[in-house]
């Protein structure tokens, strides 16, 4: 039998499995004829419609729910797909993960790539291939995506993100942590704004009473192409160019700035080459 003939066979059994209405509390294992076993230690709830665990667990290989929720501590042994799937705590996907909404705080892993609508992500995440989705990604703290990441309408970036491909979107908003950001093939968006993070602590009038000014982090990648506006601090790129451009304190461009309606250029910005207006 062929490798695409036992996925065929593995789907079909997915599509006939039902899996049982179970509550489970303490430690437990539900077994799903022709998947495979959901573990838990602590308590869970696992029916068609949904499956939540608190505490710890193990999802098989092609789990399919309404809803998943985990707290705690939870690994999923292959791909996962739900309308809305959350996990708070420590999560980790080692496939394919497909949902209309996932949401996460703590720390999430992904071995293969993500689809659905939205995402949001307070934390750290880790996803091994591509980000899809038609809607909308938000992070708050640190990603690393090995492909890239396409979102129909918003990303937004709140920290420090690796993308080892390109950022394609509607709207690109980052405000970069204090440490190195990097973006490998470039950004494509109707609009781009990255910006430094301004001040930690007490702030009062603009002055930091309590804390400090935070200027450190920069973003390194290679073309940043805008239809509409660009909004650029602490950004070293290869190539800008949009309707509206604003370069900003601590940026370096290394090839051409190009415009059509607006540029604005920080002294302290450094730039290859004078700006060039296009029709």
């Amino acid at each position: 039998m062929s490798g695409e003939e036992r996925m065929s066979e593995y789907e079909k059994k997915l599509r006939e499995t039902a899996i049982p209405t179970t509550h489970v509390s303490g430690s437990g294992r539900v077994h799903i004829e022709g998947i495979g076993d959901i573990r838990i230690s602590g308590s869970g709830y696992v029916s068609p419609e949904e499956i939540k665990i608190s505490g710890s667990g193990s999802l098989p290989n092609g789990i399919k729910s309404r809803r998943i929720g985990c707290a705690g501590s939870i690994l999923i042994e292959g791909d996962a797909e739900a309308e809305e799937m959350s996990f708070s705590g420590s999560g980790s996907i080692a496939g394919d993960a497909k949902a209309k909404v996932l949401s996460a705080s703590g720390s999430l892993s992904i071995g293969g790539e993500v689809e659905g609508s939205s995402m949001k992500v307070a934390g750290s995440v880790k996803v091994g291939n591509k980000i899809e989705l038609e809607d909308a990604l938000q992070v708050h703290g640190s990603l690393k995506v090995l492909g890239d990441i396409e979102a129909k309408n918003m990303i937004e970036l709140y920290g420090k993100f690796d993308v080892n491909g390109k950022i394609v979107a509607e709207s690109f908003e980052a405000e970069l942590s204090r440490l190195e950001s990097h973006v490998r093939n470039g950004i494509e968006a109707s609009n781009v704004s990255v910006k430094k993070k301004g001040v930690e602590g007490l702030v009062l009038f603009g002055i930091p009473i309590i804390g400090r000014i935070v200027r450190d982090g920069k973003l390194y990648t290679t073309d940043i192409v805008a239809k509409e506006r660009v909004y650029l601090e602490n950004v070293c790129c290869d190539n800008v160019s949009g309707k509206d451009v604003t370069i900003g304190e601590g940026c370096i461009i290394k090839g051409t700035v190009k415009y059509s309606d607006i540029i604005s250029v920080h002294p302290t910005a450094k730039l290859s080459s004078s700006p060039k207006k296009s029709n």
